[in-house]
């Protein structure tokens, strides 16, 4: 049963509806001189093709066009009204389930609206010369396994601030962060952050021992116990941070491995850990992309290199790492383009297998927000498309939480699409980790790059009802 959603905008010209069809193939964008001057879809209904009518007026400032693929489908649409009067549409942004869309836009143009709540399978409106007004019909997706929400942590104290490229970790009611970037390429401090859950304050970790000398971006870090581990990251000229560890109870720094000793000096890795090893995957060392896998375990307090990937597996930085019920699994990442395939590592084993995963997949990405939940593996947002000038720009990001079942390796999109739902706005290079915050189990997520190349300073969570 489809829900019509009620066309917001303006009041002027007539109404039209194209009416309830199986789903949008493509869509139609008219320019007009200061608004939009028309829209025409395309709709499937089996495997006809229904063209709807023109709504509005053809211009000379052209037609833009986008289409949407036979396995996906239309969730979200953006709309801005004009400032002044509120009685013309001046710019559309439309959003497929799996993250396509047909334009970024970052600076408001207008008064906002938008249309979401579920697949959306028709629009309905009002037009003259030019499109007034705008609405659509949903159908509701069956809930996903996964049931959870974001919410927005408050923040107080002396917060790590606008950063990217950094990493945090939790320990008990704790989270910690440290490294990262404001400008790119420009490592922050060396300072280790540290967020009390209970009071919703940041300070400055006390620090003592072998306190690491290099400020770092592209740095990562976990935790096992009350011990924090970070490897990695490097400096503005590419000097790399070696292996370190951090006791959270003494507040005490000790150099377990210097760079020249420990696995290849990298930036933009990967770490996991489970109860007794500290995993690192791939990461960008000062030559080339590596794709090698190597396991500190923290009782012999020794680095092996685990068993060397396949062709399957290729050289990657900005990849998901995370070990599920003793498998340590790669998730996506960017080896000169985006990827989007799946492998996991099987310690007994010492061996590895690609996995094909199917479902509501997310879009080939990198850089992006991971935590395990009990079996699954969220992930939020990331990078989709490179910068013409590398980690300088922003690149083209995406956002969206899916979660993979490792045991079906389907995937299923998380979000609620309902407006009073806080999520995200759209990211990448942000820190993230396995966490828990009052009593529900999720994904942590601080900071990040945005669309606009600015950097955030919000801590977010999405807490899953059930694990």
């Amino acid at each position: 049963m489809a829900q019509k959603l009620e066309a917001k905008g303006g009041k002027k010209g007539g109404v039209w509806d194209d009416g309830v069809h199986d789903g949008i193939r493509k869509i139609y964008v008219g320019q007009g001189q200061d608004c939009i001057a028309f829209v025409k879809f395309e709709y499937a209904d089996g495997s006809e093709v229904v063209v709807g009518d023109e709504h509005g007026k053809k211009t000379l400032l052209g037609t833009e066009e986008f289409e949407i693929d036979a396995d996906d489908y239309l969730i979200y649409v953006e709309a801005f009204r004009d400032k002044a009067t509120e009685e013309t549409i001046v710019d559309l942004k439309f959003e497929t389930y799996k993250g396509k869309t047909n334009k970024h836009i970052e600076t408001s143009p207008g008064v906002k609206f938008v249309l979401h709540g579920g697949k959306i399978i028709g629009f309905h409106g009002r037009s003259s010369d030019v499109l007034h007004s705008l609405g659509a019909y949903v159908t509701f997706p069956s809930a996903p396994e996964l049931q959870g929400k974001w919410i927005k942590v408050e923040q107080k104290g002396q917060a790590p601030g606008l950063r990217c490229s950094h990493a945090i970790a939790q320990v008990g009611n704790k989270i910690y962060a440290f490294g990262g970037e404001l400008i790119p390429n420009q490592p922050i401090d060396k300072d280790l952050y540290v967020f009390d859950l209970e009071t919703r304050t940041w300070s400055i970790s006390p620090a003592t021992g072998d306190v690491p000398h290099l400020s770092c971006l592209g740095v990562r870090m976990v935790s096992i116990g009350s011990t924090l581990y970070v490897f990695g990251g490097r400096d503005a000229s590419r000097k790399y941070n070696g292996f370190y560890s951090f006791d959270t109870i003494k507040n005490e720094w000790k150099l377990l491995t210097p760079v020249e000793e420990g696995p290849i000096p990298r930036s933009f890795h990967s770490m996991a850990a489970n109860e007794n090893n500290v995993y690192v995957f791939g990461g960008v060392s000062a030559t080339e992309r590596l794709k090698n896998l190597d396991a500190y375990n923290i009782v012999d307090q020794k680095w092996v290199q685990c068993a060397t990937p396949g062709e399957s597996v290729s050289i990657r930085g900005g990849a998901g790492l995370e070990v599920v019920q003793g498998k340590v699994w790669v998730v996506y990442g960017f080896n000169g383009c985006e990827v989007d395939d799946v492998h996991y590592y099987d310690p007994v084993e010492d061996k590895w297998t690609q996995v094909e995963t199917f479902g509501e997949k997310p879009s080939a990405r990198s850089v992006f927000a991971s935590a395990v939940v009990g079996k699954h593996i969220v992930i939020f947002g990331g990078e989709v498309a490179m910068d013409p000038q590398a980690h300088v720009g922003p690149g083209q990001l995406i956002g969206g939480t899916f979660a993979l079942d490792t045991e079906t390796l389907k995937w299923e999109r998380l979000d609620k699409l309902g407006e009073d739902e806080e999520t995200p706005e759209i990211r990448g290079w942000s820190a993230s980790t396995s966490g828990t915050i009052d009593g529900k189990k999720g994904l942590v997520m601080h900071g990040g790059k945005a669309q606009t190349n600015g950097r955030f300073d919000d801590l977010f969570f999405y807490g899953t009802d059930s694990a």
